[in-house]
């Protein structure tokens, strides 16, 4: 038959038998001395056998208690590695997250990480900076920030790299205007129309301006911003229109603006990334699958 031994018994023992006496036992567990003494013999009903001899000089341990002791002792060895094992994967739950990240989906996607991200890592004190990519990569790199999201490379020096689900950029119109009609938009249909840019010199920009080249239309460019957020203001106001990412384009969509495919295709290659010579912490690693999930979700929905 199994015995039925509780946790607080055998502290009770463990305390008696180290300081030799129910009293000095009893306030290190900080229980009185009856509790106490009610505690070891309840133990000892339940094993069976005396643990204490009770003499003038106070309390001596039987041999069946110095037996008993040893396993106790291992016993608790264990248990001081589990607490050990418990305040280690605490701290990794606790400090800080700093996070870089570009314009659009530090205002219009990573709002949605960080709430969930709170949810499991409570403790964590998060920053989040808002730059263009290049900016990023360097306060990563000097580790200002412990991760960012970007459009890079994936050789971009002094970071580790993680790739992102891939957004296609997206032409944004005004929601009269006459391209609006069709259901996809190619370099020609631009020819002579009025263009409002991106001025960030990027990857992304290169191959927007580049898909115009090679079918040699007229470029009207009348206004280049350093984010996507006051185009589509402006393209809501009929000032022009513009091929952008999707993320802030979105995030307008109905105000005034219509969203329609752009061919080619040109990806938004983001990246995670964090120090090249420091590795990605749990909460790092934490958050970057969140944002691969987000950006997921993101990628899935329809126009």
């Amino acid at each position: 038959m199994a015995l039925r031994l509780n946790l607080r018994q055998i502290e009770a023992f463990r305390s008696v038998y180290q300081t030799g006496s129910m009293t000095v036992g009893g306030e290190l567990m900080g229980v009185s001395q009856p509790a106490i003494s009610r505690l070891i013999r309840d133990l000892e009903a339940e094993i069976g056998f005396p643990l204490f001899e009770r003499t003038r000089g106070g309390l001596t341990p039987t041999a069946d208690a110095a037996e008993f002791y040893r396993e106790v002792q291992r016993s608790f060895h264990g248990l001081d590695r589990l607490g050990h094992v418990a305040r280690e994967l605490q701290q990794r739950r606790v400090g800080d997250l700093r996070i870089a990240s570009t314009v659009a989906m530090s205002f219009y996607l990573l709002p949605r990480v960080i709430g969930r991200f709170r949810q499991d890592w409570p403790d964590v004190k998060l920053a989040l900076h808002s730059c263009p990519s290049p900016e990023v990569l360097e306060c990563v790199g000097t580790q200002q920030y412990d991760v960012g999201v970007a459009v890079t490379p994936s050789d971009a020096p002094g970071v580790t790299a993680i790739d992102l689900p891939a957004l296609d950029t997206v032409c944004v119109l005004a929601e009269d205007h006459p391209l609006a009609a069709k259901s996809v938009i190619r370099p020609r249909d631009l020819d002579g129309e009025p263009l409002l840019i991106i001025s960030e010199y990027s990857i992304t920009q290169r191959q927007i301006l580049q898909s115009l080249e090679d079918v040699g239309i007229r470029q009207n460019i009348i206004m280049e911003a350093t984010n996507s957020a006051p185009i589509c203001d402006l393209i809501s106001q009929k000032a022009g229109l513009s091929i952008l990412e999707p993320v802030t384009a979105r995030a307008f969509a109905g105000r005034g603006i219509v969203i329609r495919p752009y061919e080619p295709a040109i990806p938004l290659k983001m990246k995670f990334v964090h120090a090249a010579n420091r590795p990605l912490s749990d909460r790092g690693r934490a958050f970057c699958a969140l944002v691969q999930e987000e950006m997921e979700t993101f990628r899935a929905k329809k126009l």
